[in-house]
């Protein structure tokens, strides 16, 4: 366990945020004990895995934050199970399933962030969601302070959504598996980044889809009808090339993206009566 002073745009995708006095690494389920969770704010107490869906005030955040830092793969053939930590970055499945011959997995070879976030977020593309894969999640619980294992149900995952995980920490989560060709693997991971590269902007500085799309609709066509492509405020611009992306500019702020977030959803309000909902997650103080 270390805890550290940290300035939270070295660990978010968008480099964005101030800084945080209260930022816990975690290395092992030991080290979990070893924090006095009576003293800590359990409504301000935020898990994060590579900071890809979330935007912290450039003032900073005042609450806890943990990120555990259980990376790993682990393939058992006898429980037809494949283990992976919540640290665990997305595209490296994607690489250990094409290794493994194991089906179905090459959709998150795009998918930048970690099986934790792909948890709470029910992260999907090209048709899958991580929900479909999930056996159980191994968890820790912060009220109780006790590791915890529930099967799929019990989250009732449904589209970018998740329930029963308020604080609560997962830990790792068990994979069905499908044994699969390793060439087909192959060739779609090649299809699925080809498609990515061609649709999706190659900015650094972005957190993939700010917006769940709509019931029957795409959230990037209404921004796009909206006449909204390339709008820049303070720096963060609706990306030209998918305009479910927004990129930034180094050195920009947390509230310029707040504001053309807002400013967006009120524009696709106004002109077509749906309220669009984020993916990405705004925590501290926005004005």
């Amino acid at each position: 366990m270390i805890l550290n002073k940290v300035r939270l745009s070295d660990v978010t995708t968008y480099k964005f945020g101030g800084n945080c006095s209260n930022f816990y690494e975690i290395d092992s389920k030991e080290s979990l004990k070893r924090i006095d969770f009576s003293q800590i704010n359990l409504e301000q107490l935020v898990v994060i895995g590579k900071g890809s869906n979330i935007v912290f005030s450039d003032e900073g955040y005042s609450g806890t934050i943990i990120k555990p830092n259980f990376d790993f793969i682990e393939l058992d053939k006898i429980t037809g199970l494949l283990k992976v930590g919540a640290a665990t970055f997305l595209p490296d499945i994607a690489r250990y399933s094409k290794d493994k011959s194991l089906a179905n997995f090459e959709w998150l070879i795009g998918i930048p962030g970690s099986v934790g976030g792909a948890v709470r977020m029910n992260a999907g593309a090209y048709g899958y969601e991580f929900s479909q894969h999930i056996k159980a999640v191994n968890l820790f619980n912060f009220e109780t302070e006790k590791f915890e294992t529930y099967n799929k149900e019990y989250f009732n995952f449904s589209y970018r959504s998740s329930n029963n995980l308020d604080k609560k920490m997962v830990i790792s989560v068990d994979l069905e598996i499908k044994e699969g060709n390793s060439i087909e693997i192959q060739q779609n991971i090649i299809k699925y980044l080809q498609q990515r590269k061609l649709t999706q902007p190659p900015a650094i500085y972005n957190a993939g889809s700010v917006f769940k799309n709509p019931k029957e609709n795409s959230a990037g066509y209404l921004i796009e009808k909206a006449g909204l492509k390339g709008h820049t405020i303070g720096g963060v611009k609706v990306s030209e090339k998918h305009a479910n992306f927004f990129v930034a500019d180094k050195n920009s702020k947390a509230q310029s993206l707040y504001d053309l977030v807002k400013h967006t959803k009120d524009v696709i309000l106004e002109n077509y009566q749906i309220e669009l909902e984020e993916e990405i997650i705004f925590l501290g103080d926005f004005k």
